[in-house]
């Protein structure tokens, strides 16, 4: 979840002064903030705003820092998939890191996908991606979701047009998806080198090679 911090200052013959900050901060840094801030000036002053423009009070983000201990945070998705021309035979590949907690986890599966074009498979893949978060329990937070096809995630982030019906169906169920979680979504495109780890699991399911593992991670992000 990011947010940045709204603040009122009262000066005595001028009045109330609001101000905002331009950088986003993570739920934990924004408590640290108010923390801060509550020694010198009362925390009434202060309130945080969220990507979709709500507004919350410090006792709000406190009982909802509560509620997302016990749900994956600091999402990280990477999706990919192969395709054959020849039989339409696919293979998705999903990576996803998180953290539980003070734990770090990446979570690796595949699996094989029927479908008409490169693209639809790489549809598919992301589609798969977002059911695993919400199989994970992942909900009213923010996700940073990568990929190397241009044309998914420029389509996702509205900067192209979709014409194809099949593409829609994808896109819809996929934002419907995010939006029943309460998931906020920032799409990066990456190159194929950046994105090896869901491309090979995306082959291996091709060949025969089903994967599916939660690892957790050492504090370097080590395995």
């Amino acid at each position: 979840m990011k947010l940045r911090a709204h603040y009122t200052m009262k000066v005595k013959s001028i009045g109330a002064i609001a101000f905002y900050q331009e950088d986003w901060l993570e739920l934990k840094e924004a408590l640290r903030l108010a923390k801060h801030i509550d020694k010198k000036e009362p925390q009434s002053l202060l309130s945080f705003e969220d990507e979709k423009g709500a507004m919350w009070s410090i006792k709000e983000l406190e009982k909802l820092n509560e509620e997302l201990k016990l749900e994956p945070d600091e999402l990280q998705v990477y999706f990919d998939a192969s395709f054959h021309k020849e039989t339409g035979d696919s293979g998705l590949g999903v990576v996803v890191y998180y953290k539980l907690g003070k734990d770090a986890y990446r979570l690796r599966k595949n699996q094989p996908f029927q479908g008409s074009t490169n693209n639809e498979a790489e549809y598919a893949a992301l589609f798969e991606a977002v059911k695993t978060l919400k199989d994970l329990g992942a909900s009213r937070n923010s996700v940073t979701i990568r990929g190397d096809s241009l044309v998914v995630m420029n389509q996702l982030k509205g900067e192209w047009p979709c014409y194809d019906d099949v593409h829609n169906k994808w896109l819809d169920r996929i934002e419907a998806d995010l939006k029943e979680l309460k998931l906020t979504p920032t799409y990066e495109a990456i190159d194929r080198k950046q994105n090896a780890e869901a491309d090979q699991l995306a082959r291996q399911v091709l060949a025969d090679v089903p994967i599916e593992s939660t690892l957790k991670l050492e504090a370097d992000g080590a395995e």
